[in-house]
């Protein structure tokens, strides 16, 4: 990573890291475990591209190893959208699972009155302040927005940390496997331990 292009990477990625961390407090409901996920998640990134700018002129091999953790964690959001689609539709599915939102939340996304009145009762009481009361939604990916918002709730926090292990398992298992390749360096490239000069392919 070129010096210049490196910095201004690492500026972006902690400024982004900042304002995800932020939204991380009201998304999908705000609930611990999302927000545990978002959090730590966050650290790993900024701690690994940390050390990646670290070693680029100390250590290019550790260089190398801490930029591969550093996308393959910042990655991990795409694949917790993935698990999230499937898991939402398999909790749909069981047809017991259920998540906690305000009545406010439910008011948004439930505009029919009779609707609100039948489901959610408590929600409409005279004198009810609806920021201050929250209900249990059924989780239906198949119900209407409101359902469906509550069965992609449901599963967000498990979906972030199971992407995080897979990420997490991949990218050292990638990097063990290919060790013995990335032993000598060449200008900017890694070559293995044999590596010559004379045996380098010409372009």
């Amino acid at each position: 990573m070129c010096c210049p292009l490196g910095y201004g990477v690492l500026f972006c990625l902690i400024v982004g890291n900042i304002c995800g961390s932020i939204v991380a407090r009201r998304s999908f409901g705000g609930e611990l475990n999302v927000q545990s996920a978002y959090y730590i998640l966050g650290i790993m990134v900024v701690f690994a591209a940390l050390m990646g700018v670290y070693n680029v002129k100390k250590d290019t091999r550790r260089h190398r190893k801490w930029m591969l953790r550093m996308v393959v964690y910042f990655a991990t959001a795409i694949s917790a959208r993935v698990i999230m689609a499937a898991a939402s539709k398999i909790v749909s599915v069981i047809g017991t699972y259920y998540s906690i939102w305000r009545c406010d939340e439910v008011l948004n996304l439930l505009t029919d009155p009779q609707d609100v009145q039948s489901w959610f009762p408590q929600c409409v009481t005279a004198g009810v302040n609806p920021a201050a009361v929250w209900v249990a939604v059924h989780a239906a990916s198949n119900g209407g927005p409101l359902y469906f918002a509550s069965s992609v709730r449901a599963v967000q926090g498990m979906a972030l940390w199971i992407a995080t292990l897979i990420h997490v398992v991949a990218v050292e298992f990638y990097i063990h496997k290919t060790e013995s390749a990335n032993q000598v360096r060449d200008g900017f490239v890694l070559e293995p331990l044999d590596y010559s000069e004379d045996s380098a392919t010409p372009y």
